[in-house]
């Protein structure tokens, strides 16, 4: 048989193409959308504007209607202003054009046109009469039909390049973008070799490195795991506060184990379009499993993964779709060896419990706030990219700076080499270091502010009673510094104190210790001035805090004894200082009230009976405050007797305050706090 009889010979193979080239030799061609021919769009606009001309006057639609007796009299009393011929059938002439509606004769000058003049149309017949009234007046009939330009320069070109440039906007997006690339992953992935991310330059996480460290090991080598029979876990939730580093923790475990990394934002899920979200997990989980092993990292996963049914009514709701996508693609009927999910929140309480689950997100690994020996290898890290002194004492800086992450130590570094730069130092020294943490901790020094005699030498008095009562109580946190320079929240000054080391637990006697260097400043004030003032507000309201808590919560009285009272656990960015009164029985909360107010006023009476057995140390301290305006410890203690004057306090080195003993007014923090006016 020949091959015109038998044609299928001539087709080649199915895993060939026409050419004979194997068929998965051939570049895959993406489908492109064709866009219309130019003609047709210019085609349909064409139509367009010919039912406009059709349908739509030359003239504007407001005209009046006037007879020719009517137009003659206007044409007379001079309101004609000109007369355009429009059409003409049987000797009956249209006129259009514009006449004044005020009556005048003239031209009002510098008028609006619109409240003085309007449009008329008239059917005349030119008669001897209105052609003498023509004669004698300036008004010439033109026979040119400029409406119809003016229209059409109006009202229609405009239309055309709104079109025009509609037309062009989408045919460039269509060219870069199929119409159903909406469902296409954001995810972007990231080579190896371009992340330069190691675990050396993860400082301060020590134990979070231990527990990721066999992620590493498995993408390395996943025939050691798979032959003892382990399974390696799907997915790692990296929890923490803001700027402790889980995104870095993130890319050193892609870097360090060689393998793409696909980063992706719980936002990026989220569109206008119904479905899109569900799409898009589908979608990175495709493009995953074709780059096996690989690591997926969805940063800021509880904008999408927060808990089903918490919202009314039983509609529709587009981001649980996306999280029941993604639950079905982290542990559903299809298997993903090899594809490992990181992801990372600070809310892991308003994640969905089947996303936390054993199979999906099998390990929590919290990224904590360093101590004192992490917060020194952060500074050790940050400190090589900036260029210091040889005498910086980074000790100092990790020591008084208790709760910074290591985003706000980075801060640090990065602002004192900016200080450094601006005072023209080739070099960044301990000075420097140390205004930088208090820049970042307050604020910058307000020494612009103008303030009274008066306040200065009240503020004074207010800031040596804290400092004295602290001082006197071997239970309170250890004073550190005395200022009555106005920085950041501290209106007139504050008093700082500094722990020895990182507190996690407070005893009673700490407590009440605390509570008495707060009304320091309120009963130095009354002792001086004979008056009191509102700048122990903030003072009576991180008080109040304390001992609400003390009754509350810590069980530290015998009245209510060890027992939780009311409910605190409420939304974090709610401002609530104690428990709902609704929750209480009546004497319970009477109760409560009175152990408050013995708490406050055992502790300003402590405050008392201190400041008045000290009375000239509150005068020099309040004198040397008023003179030098920032007094360091050394200072105070020298000026105060209680240790030798090795310098004289007019060369003594003043220290900054600390971050670590800040007091949270607000929030009530039991830690060592400063004290402010």
């Amino acid at each position: 048989m020949s091959n015109n009889e038998n044609p299928e010979k001539n087709l080649p193979p199915a895993d060939q193409n026409k050419n004979g080239q194997p068929q998965d030799k051939m570049p895959d061609k993406k489908p492109s959308f064709r866009p219309p021919k130019a003609a047709v769009i210019w085609l349909v606009i064409l139509v367009g504007l010919g039912v406009l001309l059709l349908t739509r006057d030359y003239a504007p639609s407001r005209k009046t209607d006037l007879n020719q007796t009517e137009f003659e009299q206007c044409l007379q009393d001079g309101r004609i202003v000109n007369a355009v011929l429009v059409s003409e059938n049987d000797n009956v002439f249209t006129v259009e054009g514009r006449m004044r509606l005020d009556g005048k004769n003239e031209a009002v000058k510098g008028s609006d046109s619109k409240s003085t003049t309007g449009f008329y149309r008239s059917r005349v017949i030119f008669s001897e009469r209105l052609n003498q009234l023509l004669s004698k007046t300036s008004v010439k009939v033109d026979s040119n039909n400029s409406g119809f330009w003016n229209f059409l320069l109006v009202g229609i070109l405009p239309v055309l390049i709104i079109v025009a440039v509609i037309y062009f906007i989408s045919m460039r997006q269509m060219r870069g973008q199929g119409a159903m690339d909406f469902g296409k992953s954001k995810a972007r992935m990231i080579p190896p070799d371009e992340l330069n991310v190691k675990f050396d330059d993860i400082a301060g996480a020590d134990e979070a490195k231990e527990e990721i460290r066999e992620i590493v090991e498995y993408l390395r080598d996943p025939i050691r795991f798979q032959l003892v029979g382990g399974k390696i876990p799907k997915g790692c939730l990296l929890v923490g506060d803001p700027g402790t580093g889980k995104t870095l923790m993130a890319k050193a475990v892609a870097c360090e184990a060689g393998v793409p990394f696909f980063s992706i934002s719980g936002s990026d899920f989220v569109e206008m379009f119904v479905g899109v979200g569900a799409s898009r997990v589908r979608d990175m989980f495709n493009q995953a499993r074709k780059h096996t092993p690989c690591l997926i990292f969805i940063d800021e996963i509880d904008a999408v993964g927060r808990s089903r049914f918490s919202g009314w009514g039983g509609g529709h709701d587009e981001r649980e779709q996306t999280l029941n996508a993604m639950l079905v693609e982290m542990d559903g009927l299809e298997s993903r060896n090899g594809v490992i999910v990181l992801a990372a929140t600070n809310r892991p309480d308003v994640l969905d419990p089947a996303l936390l689950r054993p199979g999906r997100f099998d390990r929590q690994v919290v990224m904590d706030l360093p101590d004192i020996a992490g917060r020194r290898k952060i500074l050790e890290v940050h400190v090589k990219k900036i260029k210091v002194g040889g005498t910086i004492d980074l000790d100092v800086i990790a020591r008084t700076t208790p709760g910074f992450s290591g985003a706000d130590l980075a801060n640090v570094c990065n602002e004192a080499a900016l200080l450094a730069a601006r005072r023209g130092k080739e070099e960044v020294t301990q000075a420097e270091l140390e205004e930088a943490r208090d820049k970042v901790s307050y604020g910058t020094e307000r020494r612009s502010r103008k303030i009274t005699e008066r306040e200065r030498r009240l503020t004074a008095y207010h800031e040596a009673g804290h400092a004295l009562v602290a001082l006197h109580n071997e239970h309170c946190t250890p004073v550190h510094k005395v200022t009555i320079i106005p920085r950041g929240q501290a209106y007139l000054g504050a008093t700082f104190t500094m722990p020895k080391e990182d507190v996690y637990t407070r005893s009673k006697l700490e407590l009440e210790a605390e509570m008495s260097m707060c009304m320091g400043g309120r009963v130095a004030e009354e002792l001086v001035m004979g008056d009191i003032t509102t700048g122990a507000s903030a003072d009576i309201q991180h008080l109040t805090g304390i001992a609400r808590r003390m009754v509350c919560i810590f069980g530290m009285t015998d009245v209510i004894g060890p027992t939780k009272v009311g409910d605190f656990s409420v939304h974090p960015h709610l401002r609530i200082d104690g428990p709902a009164p609704d929750q209480l029985a009546p004497e319970t909360a009477r109760e409560i009230d009175l152990e408050v107010r013995r708490l406050v006023n055992t502790a300003l009476e402590t405050a008392r009976k201190c400041l008045s057995d000290n009375r000239d140390e509150l005068e020099k301290l309040a004198q040397a405050l008023l003179e030098r305006e920032t007094l360091s410890i050394d200072e105070i203690d020298v000026l105060l007797g209680r240790k030798p004057a090795e310098t004289s306090p007019e060369t003594a080195v003043d220290i900054a305050p600390e971050k670590e003993t800040e007091k949270d007014d607000e929030a009530g923090d039991a830690s060592g706090a400063p004290s402010e006016l």
